[in-house]
């Protein structure tokens, strides 16, 4: 069982919208390969059909300019995975999560600099001098509710749902020193969810709903531990044999938003635009943004800063990564906020982030 994880190291119904505005091969100059480079970044990615595989998409301006599928949704059907699959996309849910805490700052509904103590009920001491920021940015020092539950006996193929993680959280203790180190930790997350229900009075799910995917017309849901239509089933391998991987785990804040690539990249135009919150969300997402240490090294970054639910990097391209039972998904907006790029699998297929940046690549040069 994958545990939750994200960084770059790390309900409801599914809505069908169409992908508005889909950008055609024919709106390419003669002689344009992008397309077809991008499917041998698909097919080196996953060589075989016959499997689980991955899908991807890259959005210019919040069009769709490219998406495909390749390998297997379901082995016990043969459903192949299309550019019509939904799958979880895990930690890069976050990025809503942290949109919603931004969107009601924006309207003076809450602060940043707000203790966490001020949004809950009968709060333990230490939530007073955890702050917001501390959680959106991972500086909390709070402990992953994963682990928590896990040394209550509680495993990842038991049911558990948001009040079992939050219970846990808070009856933890953080580590010292509070609000100064950054700690990944998916509790952050699943609190902050916890903070936008109590100021805005209505169901997490039922607020991205109304406030981001509805106005934006995004073909996207919260649903934890829910398999949507047509959603891509998630696989362990062990010697070359696949079996089924799922969790009752109901969590969400940290992830559980089910989707398709096409419409995470359509989604990212948000970035660019800031049609959603405007320029005081657009520059919360960065804005304090903390440093993440040396973790990236070993992909080749030297630097990277945590903001709101996205990792700066030291190009300004936002990037997040997500991991959830065997969903593994890269999300990359470029510098420019003019490209972005999604790459999703069902199984674990460690150079899905390489194929994202080589979709970057070649759509931006």
């Amino acid at each position: 069982m994958h545990r939750k994880a994200g960084l770059c190291t790390a309900g409801g119904v599914m809505v069908v919208v169409a992908l508005s505005g889909a950008v055609g091969p024919q709106a390419y100059a003669a002689g344009d390969d992008r397309e077809k480079r991008s499917a041998e970044v698909l097919q080196k990615l996953v060589p075989s059909a016959d499997g689980p595989g991955c899908a991807a998409a890259v959005g210019k301006r919040g069009e769709v300019a490219w998406e495909a599928g390749r390998g297997q949704a379901d082995l016990a059907t043969g459903r192949a995975i299309t550019s019509k699959t939904p799958f979880d996309m895990a930690s890069n849910s976050k990025q809503f999560t942290a949109d919603s805490v931004l969107l009601l700052a924006g309207r003076h509904q809450l602060a940043l600099n707000d203790p966490l103590s001020k949004y809950l009920d009968n709060p333990p001491a230490w939530t007073r001098d955890v702050t917001l920021g501390d959680l959106m940015r991972h500086t909390s020092g709070i402990p992953d509710y994963q682990d928590l539950l896990e040394d209550k006996g509680v495993g990842l193929t038991d049911p558990a749902g948001q009040q079992e993680a939050i219970s846990a959280i808070l009856a933890s203790q953080p580590e010292d020193p509070l609000g100064k180190r950054f700690s990944y930790s998916n509790s952050n997350y699943v609190l902050l969810a916890r903070v936008v229900e109590k100021v805005s009075g209505k169901p997490f799910a039922t607020f991205l709903q109304q406030e981001f995917f509805t106005p934006l017309g995004l073909s996207m849901t919260l649903s934890p531990a829910v398999d949507v239509p047509g959603k891509a089933k998630s696989y362990d391998e062990k010697d070359g044999s696949f079996t089924p991987n799922s969790s009752p785990w109901k969590q969400y804040g940290d992830g559980s938003v089910q989707t398709t690539p096409g419409e995470l990249v359509r989604w990212a135009d948000n970035y660019r635009t800031g049609r959603i919150g405007g320029a005081q969300l657009l520059a919360g997402v960065t804005e304090g943004a903390v440093s993440v240490g040396d973790v990236l090294r070993r992909r080749g970054i030297e630097e990277g800063r945590y903001g709101a639910g996205m990792l700066l990097l030291p190009d300004k391209s936002l990037v997040h990564r997500g991991d959830w039972e065997q969903f593994h998904s890269t999300f990359k907006v470029s510098p420019d906020r003019n490209t972005a790029v999604t790459v999703v699998c069902n199984a674990d297929a460690p150079d899905h982030f390489r194929a994202a940046n080589e979709l970057l690549d070649i759509w931006t040069k």
